[in-house]
């Protein structure tokens, strides 16, 4: 065979792979001249940041993402770097810049991506949660006072519009010295609506285009005008008739809202039939419009029921969490509702049922001074219960430990889900809050037995 000819056309081919590798690297010069080497660091620094953008927001905590695994994480990230147009200049200085304070601190200690990447993972899961309490109190100075005691609180809904009549019209308890005194302590202010718990009021409003969309404008007036972060809506004991115009209402307030970067949260109670979404709340159309979905996991037992039960007990709690996720909420937009009150109920010697509200921390003190044994530890239900006789009838209390709140805490982590939102913030007790929150953020394992 002749070779001649093959030699002929290797040569021609490394001739001009030369000159292709000559042109490019002339093209370089001449843009490293004519723009400065600022060009490839402000080229570097742009994918730098939209490398730390996708990796914090598409393969951290979302729907997509339910696997919260680092080696997928470090497999995906890989794949990123792999495809950047051009090379980071400077990575390790552009990554410390953009990236969090935590992920930084381990760059500088051994530079590895692996450790790189285990700090983000920690950081977005267990570092940069919703630490979320409903503020029912009326005065600045009790609003004021509530946030002190709960130091980790990064968001506050107080309870300031109240939907007042069939056209639309709320009323306004703006407290702006309570905003004043969130914004200087880096807590947002999400102010709450609700619909005084009446199915007709609301829908005559949602069924009345013109009521609807001024009920609309006026939260986002208010929004606006007082400076706040969000609007919580609260709508309680709606119709099933109005669950599309109800998912329309959040819509329609949505775009209204996300222009003016003021955010939007509606709280949900718990399906009484699970996977059964054909009630008033359309989980779906409500999570694609909300910036947040908070579930109300509490009322298990309510307080006119004449069957006394948990107000929450953790099997129930998981079963809340399960439906929503699986009947369309994503992880990343599920806020988790927790009761910081339980109740005592008193059965009546003639079968009736009464019972009252009392603060979960409270409980111990309570039964002290009843002389009232402290009971029994149900591992089933993730709860103490205790019984013990009245003149007419008896008491039964089903109450939350540290357990109860460090296993409820975990559904939080495990599922990735936003953060936590308390009801309410003048049922907490400083101790059990404080815990609390150092579980939220991934400082005390999850995982941990906790002594009842």
């Amino acid at each position: 065979m002749d070779r001649q000819p093959v030699r002929q056309v290797i040569s021609q081919f490394l001739a001009a792979s030369l000159s292709l590798v000559l042109f490019v690297a002339t093209m370089t010069g001449a843009i490293v001249f004519l723009f400065g080497s600022k060009f490839f660091s402000e080229i570097s620094s742009s994918e730098a940041n939209a490398f730390a953008s996708i990796e914090l927001n598409q393969l951290v905590g979302t729907a997509d993402y339910r696997e919260s695994s680092t080696s997928r994480m470090r497999s995906a990230v890989d794949s990123l770097l792999a495809r950047l147009p051009v090379p980071l200049s400077n990575p390790k200085q552009i990554l410390e810049s953009v990236l969090p304070q935590t992920a930084t601190q381990v760059l500088n200690e051994n530079g590895s991506q692996s450790s790189l990447m285990s700090s983000i993972s920690t950081w977005a899961i267990a570092g940069n949660k919703i630490a979320m309490g409903w503020l029912p109190a009326t005065t600045s100075a009790a609003s004021i006072q509530l946030m002190q005691d709960a130091p980790g609180i990064n968001v506050v809904s107080p309870s300031w519009f109240e939907l007042q009549d069939a056209s639309g019209n709320i009323s306004v308890g703006v407290l702006p010295s309570v905003v004043q005194y969130a914004h200087q302590h880096h807590i947002k202010v999400w102010a709450m609506v609700d619909n005084q718990f009446s199915s007709t009021l609301t829908h005559s409003v949602l069924q009345n285009p013109r009521a609807e969309q001024n009920l609309v404008d006026e939260l986002v007036y208010q929004a606006k005008t007082y400076g706040l972060d969000g609007i919580n809506v609260d709508f309680e004991n709606i119709a099933s008739d109005d669950r599309d115009a109800y998912t329309k209402f959040i819509e329609d307030l949505h775009s209204k809202l996300q222009p003016l970067n003021i955010n939007l949260s509606v709280d949900v109670s718990p399906d009484i039939v699970p996977l059964r979404d054909d009630e008033a709340f359309f989980h779906a159309g409500l999570a694609e419009y909300a910036d947040e979905i908070v579930l109300m996991a509490y009322d298990e037992h309510w307080s006119s029921d004449q069957d006394p039960g948990p107000v929450a007990d953790v099997p129930w709690i998981e079963q809340s969490v399960n439906d929503l996720l699986d009947t369309g909420v994503p992880t990343d937009k599920l806020v988790l509702g927790v009761p910081f009150y339980t109740r005592y109920w008193h059965v009546h010697n003639d079968g009736s049922v009464t019972s009252a509200a009392i603060s979960a921390g409270g409980v111990q003190s309570f039964l002290a001074e009843a002389h009232a044994p402290a009971g029994t530890w149900n591992s089933m239900l993730d709860l103490m219960y205790t019984r013990y006789p009245q003149p007419d009838g008896y008491i039964e209390i089903w109450y939350p430990t540290a357990q109860t709140y460090a296993d409820t805490l975990a559904l939080v982590n495990d599922d990735g889900l936003a953060g936590i939102s308390v009801w309410s913030l003048d049922w907490i007790d400083t101790q059990t809050w404080q815990s609390t929150v150092k579980m939220l953020h991934g400082s005390a394992a999850s995982s941990g037995t906790v002594e009842p």
